[in-house]
């Protein structure tokens, strides 16, 4: 898909339609079922992400998760976790963002922490940074990959979710390890096989790579992980 393109949307199986009160009630019941504690400032801005996405939702395809219960389940669980694995003051680049997950939300959950978005598909990046304004959020968005961004930026951390497998991400990051921090890379239950092809493959030799957290997947019977990537010292 060219930066110039972006799928159809496919039609979920439910799309939320309900007043504010009901979209607040539900986020919060199901955050509270995961046993996520959200600062209550949050709230809003979490609310106002998923009106604007999923408004966005019906012109192009951003997210299959268009009801509360799949937003809090999918989107915010993983945000949240991310959010838990920062420093204050942090300076974090979400790479590939899409629809702006973990990224956005990252925002709104730790004001604290400087974040900065990327997606080398154009429109997707557009409609991002359209999102990022309507809330009012201090968000830049670049419409580059993110080899681009470490030619002339420095970040404590970066982001990934759904970007590429655990052996693409190191080579493209591989002449940029001593530009940041680390990269905190969301990921399913096929980590483990991500990680045997790229030992295999020879891209972790100078990487670091450890298991930060897992927690299991709502109506799943698998795990989510998050991986920290950093570069080895000699």
């Amino acid at each position: 898909m060219s930066d110039s393109e972006m799928e159809p949307l496919s039609p979920p199986a439910e799309v939320f339609s309900g007043s504010r009160e009901e979209l607040d009630r539900r986020l919060r019941t199901t955050a509270t079922e995961l046993e996520l504690t959200i600062p209550e400032e949050a709230w809003s801005g979490i609310q106002n992400y998923c009106l604007q996405l999923w408004d966005w939702n019906t012109r192009v395809n951003l997210t299959r998760h268009t009801t509360p219960e799949l937003f809090v389940k999918r989107d915010l669980l993983d945000s949240w976790h991310v959010s838990q694995l920062l420093a204050p003051n942090e300076e974090v680049l979400d790479v590939g963002t899409g629809s702006g997950v973990p990224g956005i939300l990252v925002a709104i959950l730790r004001p604290d922490v400087q974040v900065t978005l990327c997606d080398s598909v154009a429109k997707k990046a557009k409609v991002v940074d359209d999102i990022v304004k309507k809330l009012g959020l201090q968000v830049p968005v670049y419409p580059q990959n993110v080899q681009s961004l470490l030619e002339d930026f420095r970040y404590d951390t970066l982001t990934s979710r759904a970007v590429g497998p655990l052996v693409k991400l190191c080579r493209w990051l591989e002449p940029y390890w001593h530009t940041f921090g680390r990269m905190l890379a969301i990921k399913g239950p096929k980590w483990p096989d991500e990680r045997g092809e790229a030992r295999h493959k020879g891209a972790l030799k100078k990487v670091e790579l450890r298991r930060m957290v897992s927690y299991p997947m709502p109506d799943t019977e698998s795990e989510s992980t998050i991986l920290q990537l950093k570069r080895l010292h000699s």
